[in-house]
């Protein structure tokens, strides 16, 4: 009997030596990581958000998901292994919404619970996967995070974003598309002019922006969407709902789905224009996800789950902030067949349709190009070689009578260039409000270029359309 005890306490030791610990306030656990980069499984390494690993054993088929319709990609080979990050019943994801069947052609394997925890640990989200984790009331978790949710204000939108590292700041990809310029407004009123964006993902509706300058603020912690939440939980969601900067909602987890295959946690937290962006806090006061869209008045409201993004703030979040790139995609307006500002001489030639009638230095006439769905005049000019305005010109004189025609003429092209620039600056919608005939007008003032519609009937009863869009100088 002694020696059976003596035994079951050597076993009870060594188990605790290597089992981390189930109070999720201890991190000693951790201790022995300190320093570590990667973590090793099997000479491969683990990396965050993995929950397993598929290797082919035969040659089989790789696929996405359109609803519940699987759509062919690609065959996987032989020998090949691949990183699993979530599971589908019947079916094991590789990332980026990539699914395979989960059958005798593949062989499936999970790191253990200590490799994982180990993972936690050198990317700061120990204990995530901890189901004892101490469970935090509504108000401890906005103590907890209100401070590392912004409001994100671009010359486009208006939306919400989560810090993630030292001015890394997560949030939707429709948050800042399009934008070319931003500002995020902390919620002690702090402001940070946005530099650009590091990464997007359009499929999955995430992007990583990165501000001019730091700022002296934590990231939040970031737990895996996969590991251990269920229906039913508590949630919290912080965001700029109509721009009412960091509104706290509450609610529960209603379901989590797939669309397009990527992972989504449904839930019933207030979620309106002006939240994208925001965060979804879980009870232990750790990140589950991004709100991102809603239905409806019913409350049938989603999330990025993150899973889909924790290796892309992994990537960034322990760089030098001085050597992350950033930037904002250069605008091109394809209202010219592809054509856009900064183009040179010859590629403008080369790009635009319609007949050359005229070239100097400075000026490329171009006659017969379509444009917006119409046969224009198009004049482009050059400032060292380089395409600063495009000037059309939609020669209406034979409609001069008829206002309705034109009329519907400016609508046509207001919202086709609206889309790309919001409302204008300046909108004139009243033929008689002018001094020099009969004019309707709209002007956008972008970052970098102006934008201007007109539509005008002169004195001498001549008309038509213009759009003029240059660079500002």
């Amino acid at each position: 009997m002694k020696k059976f005890l003596a035994m079951l306490l050597v076993l009870m030791v060594i188990f605790g030596m290597f089992t981390p610990s189930s109070n999720a306030e201890d991190n000693s656990f951790c201790e022995q990581f300190k320093g570590i980069k990667k973590i090793w499984w099997d000479g491969i390494e683990l990396k965050s958000g993995q929950i397993g690993r598929l290797t082919i054993l035969k040659d089989t088929s790789l696929f996405k998901l359109q609803g519940e319709k699987k759509v062919f990609t690609r065959t996987l080979k032989k020998g090949e292994f691949y990183r699993i990050y979530a599971f589908k019943p019947g079916m094991l994801s590789v990332g980026g919404g990539y699914f395979v069947d989960r059958d005798d052609k593949v062989s499936y394997s999970t790191p253990s619970k200590n490799k994982l925890a180990a993972v936690a640990c050198i990317n700061g989200t120990y204990p995530s996967q901890n189901s004892s984790a101490k469970v935090y009331t509504t108000k401890e978790i906005v103590d907890q995070n209100d401070d590392k949710v912004v409001l994100i204000e671009t010359n486009k939108s208006q939306g919400s974003g989560i810090v993630v590292g030292n001015g890394l700041i997560l949030t939707n990809h429709h948050v800042i598309e399009g934008a070319s310029q931003a500002i995020v407004t902390f919620n002690n009123g702090q402001q940070f002019e946005v530099q650009g964006i590091v990464e997007s993902d359009t499929n999955k509706d995430i992007a990583l922006i990165k501000t001019v300058k730091t700022f002296n603020k934590s990231s939040v912690s970031i737990r895996s969407s996969s590991q251990g939440l269920s229906k039913g939980e508590k949630v919290v969601a912080i965001g700029s709902p109509e721009g009412l900067q960091n509104t706290v909602s509450e609610g529960i987890i209603s379901s989590f789905r797939s669309f397009n295959g990527v992972s989504h946690i449904q839930t019933n937290a207030e979620i309106t224009f002006g939240s994208s962006g925001g965060g979804l806090f879980s009870t232990s006061g750790q990140l589950i996800g991004i709100t991102t869209s809603g239905i409806g008045d019913a409350n049938l409201n989603f999330a990025v789950a993150s899973e889909e993004f924790v290796s892309l703030v992994n990537r960034y979040a322990k760089l030098n902030h001085g050597s992350i790139k950033a930037s904002f995609p250069k605008i091109s307006i394809s209202l010219l067949g592809g054509i856009s500002l900064g183009m040179t001489k010859q590629q403008v030639k080369q790009q635009s349709s319609g007949m050359l009638l005229e070239e100097e230095s400075d000026k490329l006439i171009f006659q017969n190009v379509s444009v917006l769905d119409y046969p224009a005049n198009v004049i482009y000019e050059f400032d060292n070689n380089i395409l600063t305005a495009v000037n059309v010109y939609h020669n209406k004189a034979e409609n001069v009578g008829d206002l309705s025609l034109l009329e519907d003429y400016f609508i046509t092209i207001y919202q086709k260039i609206t889309p790309y620039y919001g409302e204008p600056e300046h909108l004139d919608t009243d033929w008689m409000d002018d001094e020099e005939g009969y004019v309707l007008s709209a002007y956008w003032n972008a970052v970098d270029h102006d934008t201007m519609l007109i539509v005008q009937i002169t004195f001498d009863y001549d008309s038509y359309g213009g759009l003029r869009i240059s660079i500002r100088q």
